[in-house]
């Protein structure tokens, strides 16, 4: 099963651990075989976090891996055992290492995430040492191809994706303001749309926290032109209130018409606890409330970006749709221009990534089995073209990691629950 390179020195060699026989085939072919040995796994491993160690032993991927890297498991022996049962004394021998790198490559699904953090667990818990020593690796397979004319092209990211679409949606277009008549030339949108990007990641930070983006600049003050520099959700049963607030002032006049929240921890008198839930009260019929506040760091550079891009005649009144057009996105010279009318703001980056898609052909990789041994090393394997991410051990965030292994492994459900709640806005390309 394991496909081992010819060269013996430690130091010189890399052992993949890739998800799955297709993959595993791809990258046996496609790999150096003087230094890259293969070791594709099936299915997923067992849980070491909730496992014994002794029904992990008897799992034949963990026993494959064991065997190819050649350590052996737990603590080194002059550590002793652990008293959490995690990493018992055993044969660990970080000296015994048959291989310099060890990279884990799996697919950018759902089931490639669970496999590379069920992996994560396995070498944190009885591999510790590799960790700490800077062994581990995690491959970044490219998540797009680019086909434009003859030419190839691949991508890592959204980011990089969207930042070539627009570059050639904008090439030929011009941006007039229906109100005074004015135009932004090709070279003066690159600039608009640089901002507009920027605004766009905020606008989702803003939504990660559990704001509507749009609401948000509603809530600009009439005079200063501020925007709000706080929210506070409310959660009555199912429904889900969130309020939008300039200073902390604001909050507490709130707070003091919301006692049954308890939104201000009464000992301390200033810090605001991040979630409390509330005593059911008749003034909420019984239904219990619970309060979070956010401050929003992103609010002063917001307020920024809206006065350059006003002074390029994009005033913020815009970026809620109109029910007439605001502005003409021109595509084209002469008889030949196409005029596109836009109703707002955020119309302007969609239409010249739309423009930007003509004839490019994207194919997202979902799975490592559909990049051919050739693509397979000269994306993900090649050391002078790859991407690798190390994982990093120190004593700086050991705590840390120790508490999110056992928080997304282990047996007790209500901390993942709440860390999914928490976090379930933050997944991007989720593929299930």
């Amino acid at each position: 099963k394991l496909a081992d390179c010819s060269e013996r020195d430690p130091d010189l060699t890399e052992l993949y651990i890739v998800e799955g026989d297709s993959a595993g085939g791809s990258a046996k072919q496609g790999r150096d075989r003087r230094y890259q040995a293969i070791l594709p796994i099936r299915g997923k491993l067992i849980n070491v976090e909730k496992a014994r160690l002794d029904q992990a032993l008897k799992n034949t991927e963990i026993q494959s891996m064991i065997t190819a890297i050649g350590t052996g498991i737990g603590k080194p022996k002059e550590d002793g055992a652990g008293k959490d049962g995690k990493a018992e004394e055993g044969t660990f021998d970080i000296k015994k290492l048959r291989y310099g790198r060890i990279i884990i490559m799996t697919d950018a699904d759902v089931d490639g995430s669970h496999i590379r953090v069920l992996l994560l667990t396995f070498f944190y818990r009885q591999m510790t040492e590799l960790v700490r020593a800077g062994k581990i690796y995690i491959a970044q397979p490219p998540l797009y191809q680019i086909k434009r004319k003859k030419r190839e092209e691949y991508v890592d990211d959204d980011v990089q994706l969207n930042k070539i679409l627009i570059s050639l949606g904008a090439e030929d277009v011009r941006l007039k303001n229906l109100a005074d008549g004015k135009e932004l030339s090709a070279a003066q949108l690159k600039d608009v749309l640089e901002s507009l990007e920027r605004l766009s990641k905020l606008s989702e930070s803003v939504r990660r926290h559990g704001g509507d983006f749009e609401t948000f600049l509603t809530h600009r003050d009439a005079k200063t032109g501020k925007l709000p520099a706080y929210l506070v959700k409310v959660r009555e049963g199912n429904e889900e209130m969130v309020h939008y607030f300039h200073d902390e002032r604001e909050v507490r006049a709130f707070h003091e018409a919301n006692l049954d929240l308890n939104l201000f921890d009464v000992d301390i008198g200033q810090e605001l606890l991040p979630l409390t839930t509330a005593t059911a009260t008749p003034k909420t019929g019984g239904i219990r409330r619970r309060a979070k506040k956010v401050e929003l760091h992103e609010s002063t550079t917001i307020h920024k970006l809206i006065g350059e891009l006003a002074r390029r005649g994009l005033k913020v009144d815009h970026y809620a749709a109109s029910d007439k057009p605001i502005f003409e996105l021109i595509e084209g010279e002469g008889e030949k221009a196409v005029a596109h009318p836009l109703f707002s703001i955020p119309e302007i980056h969609q239409k010249i990534v739309e423009i930007g898609r003509r004839g490019v052909q994207i194919k997202r990789f979902k799975g490592l089995g559909e990049m051919n041994a050739k693509e397979l090393f000269n994306t993900t394997m090649d050391p002078d073209k790859r991407k690798l991410l190390k994982v990093d051990l120190t004593d700086d965030n050991a705590v840390e990691a120790d508490q999110m292994f056992t928080r997304l492994m282990g047996d007790v459900v209500e901390p993942r629950r709440q860390y999914i709640e928490d976090n379930a806005l933050n997944v991007r390309n989720l593929d299930v």
